[in-house]
């Protein structure tokens, strides 16, 4: 299939889990000789860059009045237009928009269409059942990162679809990271201050603030530790500062006196330096696809707790007390419980740090790429 055309097609390629993929992906075809496109929406403001040798489209450049429904149809009729031009060999798309758009963009074509599942099924599906089942009987094929979320639908679509795992960014990899050793700005404990010691203790988190990744938890948990690791500071990575979930944050923190302990670190491009020396990674979704900031977590050998949310993506990355910790969602007591336990134990912490690590070996990029690259070729018969 080398020298044939993909198209791909995603909302946007602003700076979420999904996106991230995306590019990747379209990054490595590009390189293996296909020709590859990515049609979106619209450009958000933060945004990836498009891989070299990929093109990309952007139907939102093109003014439309007339409301929200024309502006569907605008939509709709824009990628239609656009597959029926290009005549791809394969149409990817990702998350549940992108995949229902596709869908019928595409109806009365025999171009085959891979689809992506990227978060719960039950949030983003369940709520639309007739088109779900429209969905299921049209794609050629479906990408799952879980087996939960691949169990939501119907075995017409489950017969035919794989579980392919997140790739993981090359720069959080072992033998890319040397030069960051050491270079968390800000004095946040070295590894071996682990649970005490001169320097801060950093807990971190990162992702979009939004009441669904339910950062207040973490800080609810901290509350509960924070007098026995009189050291210990709470860093928050991510975009939404002044959002509803980060006002609520906020108006915590300023309540109980943790303000001088708690940072707002907004979004990074540099976190394979900011959070190597980190104590302890966290993660408290409410639900979650395939969490990249966890899985870049564990290949930096970070120890991490996670909630075991839906759709079971946190639980397929931990092995519980080996490589990480889970406790269940929106419980700050057992979270706190967790922080503490990890914390407190110097050797509990560096057990999980080294077990955590070995994620990288399954998580390669060129690996999960080859996963995607013979999977498409499956699909488009060649």
């Amino acid at each position: 299939m080398k020298n044939r055309k993909i198209l791909f097609h995603i909302n946007s390629l602003g700076k979420g889990g999904a996106e991230r993929v995306l590019t990747v992906l379209a990054g490595y075809f590009a390189q293996d000789g296909y020709r590859v496109s990515i049609v979106t929406l619209w450009r958000a403001e933060n945004e990836y860059e498009v891989p070299a040798g990929v093109k990309r489209v952007n139907l939102g450049d093109e003014k439309v009045s007339g409301g929200r429904l024309a502006l569907a149809v605008r939509r709709f009729t824009g990628l239609r237009g656009l597959i029926k031009k290009e005549n791809p060999d394969i149409v990817i798309s990702f998350c549940m928009k992108a995949n229902f758009r596709s869908v019928f963009s595409m109806l009365g074509m025999r171009i085959p269409l891979l689809v992506s599942v990227r978060s719960d099924p039950q949030i983003d599906y369940a709520p639309h059942k007739f088109l779900t089942k429209w969905m299921e009987r049209k794609a050629a094929g479906c990408v799952f990162q879980t087996k939960d979320a691949q169990a939501f639908f119907g075995e017409r679509l489950r017969k035919k679809s794989r579980i392919i795992w997140n790739p993981i960014d090359e720069k959080y990899l072992p033998e890319n990271r040397e030069s960051a050793k050491g270079a968390l700005a800000g004095g946040c404990a070295d590894r071996q201050e682990r649970g005490g010691g001169a320097g801060d203790i950093c807990i971190i988190t990162v992702g979009r603030i939004t009441f669904e990744k339910n950062q207040l938890m973490l800080l609810k948990a901290f509350d509960r530790i924070k007098d026995k690791f009189p050291s210990a500071r709470v860093r928050v990575y991510g975009e939404g500062i002044g959002g509803d979930a980060w006002k609520e944050m906020d108006a915590y923190i300023r309540q109980n006196g943790i303000a001088h302990r708690v940072e707002f670190m907004g979004p990074s491009s540099s976190l394979e330096k900011e959070i190597v020396n980190a104590a302890l990674f966290v993660l408290p979704s409410n639900y979650e696809g395939m969490s990249n900031a966890l899985m870049e977590a564990m290949v930096m050998g970070l120890p991490v707790i996670a909630t075991d949310c839906p759709c079971g993506g946190c639980a397929t990355l931990i092995k519980e007390g080996i490589s990480g910790f889970l406790v269940p969602t929106g419980d700050d007591v057992a979270l706190a419980e967790a922080m503490e336990r990890v914390l407190s134990d110097k050797k509990l912490a560096e057990k999980l740090s080294e077990n955590a690590g070995r994620l990288s070996e399954k998580v390669k990029p060129l690996k999960i790429y080859e996963e995607w690259r013979s999977y498409a070729e499956e699909l488009a018969g060649n």
